[in-house]
């Protein structure tokens, strides 16, 4: 998931930007950001990245190996494990791609917290 939000960062981000991963924790979830420096989201894209099928450069096909199914995926993948995904653009330009998933804690940890 992680590798797709990156790859997708750096096809839009010319050569002499900046693609950079942002992990904090935030109320018992941690939320990761893939930050770019690229031209940044345009309102349909914003609407429509994560649907099935979906491709926002027309030059992109089937044929050359991009089928518009990778944030459709990411997206799955982040729901299943309880977390939230979405898309912005940066103030400072570029976009944002960030999701969040629960943190677990470890099952030692568990294991001392059910004992008292």
């Amino acid at each position: 998931m992680l590798l797709n939000l990156l790859t997708n960062a750096l096809r839009h981000t010319p050569a002499d930007g900046a693609v950079a991963v942002v992990v904090e924790p935030r109320n018992g979830q941690v939320v990761v950001a893939v930050n770019d420096s690229g031209q940044g989201l345009t309102a349909t894209a914003a609407r429509r990245m994560f649907e099935r099928f979906w491709r926002g450069d027309d030059s992109r096909t089937r044929a050359t190996g991009r089928a518009g199914l990778g944030l459709a995926i990411a997206q799955g993948l982040v729901e299943a494990h309880g977390g939230q995904i979405w898309a912005e653009n940066r103030t400072a330009g570029g976009a944002r791609i960030a999701f969040t998933l629960p943190l677990v804690r470890p099952e030692s940890d568990y294991a001392m917290h059910r004992e008292t």
